[in-house]
């Protein structure tokens, strides 16, 4: 659990240490969205830009984004379609059954409750993981954040449980929400997962040269 709530407080602070371009590049993220069509590519390639920021800074470039919305135009659908459609029958099963008093009603209501709850469990590594694929693939993806969570549930449940506190928290206090917390929850999970990943450390860029300057 150590590591956990270390990795999640140095991707928070690295975060705020990269705040004004992630406040940009939310604000790219909603622009390209709008049309509607194009949330799926400018989701994925908002999370593409921001796994360069992590990985190394010194990358990363404004046209990266614009690059990932011509690579994620089409492929973008093959995470955004699941991510609707089963969520949709989910919430169908659970209204449908709520007219009848029934205990098989109660059971498949409880049941299409719980497989909700699992299914956004499971998506909070799986975006992260989509854009470390060359083709990106949603089972693969879905497997590999299972996979995770059994290597470390500390982190992943800390994750999630951040994620959902965060986002709470913005939809109450409003103004956040097209500010930064796409941008700025997205680089925290994807910080984690490539400190995992054994991509970085858990040492955020500001404090790793402030380290180097008082060793030499």
């Amino acid at each position: 659990m150590k590591f956990a709530s270390q990795t999640l407080w140095w991707g928070i602070k690295e975060g705020f240490y990269q705040l004004t371009r992630l406040i940009l590049l939310n604000a790219l993220w909603i622009i390209f969205c709008l049309p509607i069509v194009t949330i799926p590519a400018a989701t994925l390639s908002l999370a593409s830009t921001i796994r360069v920021m992590v990985i190394d800074e010194t990358n990363f470039s404004w046209s990266l984004f614009f690059e990932g919305m011509k690579r994620y135009f089409f492929s973008g659908w093959r995470w955004f379609l699941p991510n609707l459609i089963l969520p949709l029958i989910f919430v169908y099963n659970i209204l449908f059954f709520a007219v009848e008093n029934y205990v098989l009603s109660i059971f498949v209501q409880a049941a299409n409750i719980v497989m909700l709850v699992i299914w956004f469990f499971i998506q909070t590594f799986a975006l992260p993981y989509l854009v470390e694929e060359q083709k990106p693939v949603m089972r693969t993806a879905i497997l590999n954040s299972v996979r995770l969570l059994y290597q470390k549930p500390g982190l992943y449940w800390l994750g999630s449980f951040f994620l959902v506190v965060f986002f709470v928290l913005s939809f109450v206090i409003v103004f956040p929400i097209f500010l930064f917390s796409v941008s700025l929850s997205m680089f925290i999970i994807i910080y984690c997962l490539q400190v995992v990943l054994e991509r970085r450390g858990m040492v955020p860029e500001e404090e790793s040269s402030k380290i180097q300057k008082t060793t030499r």
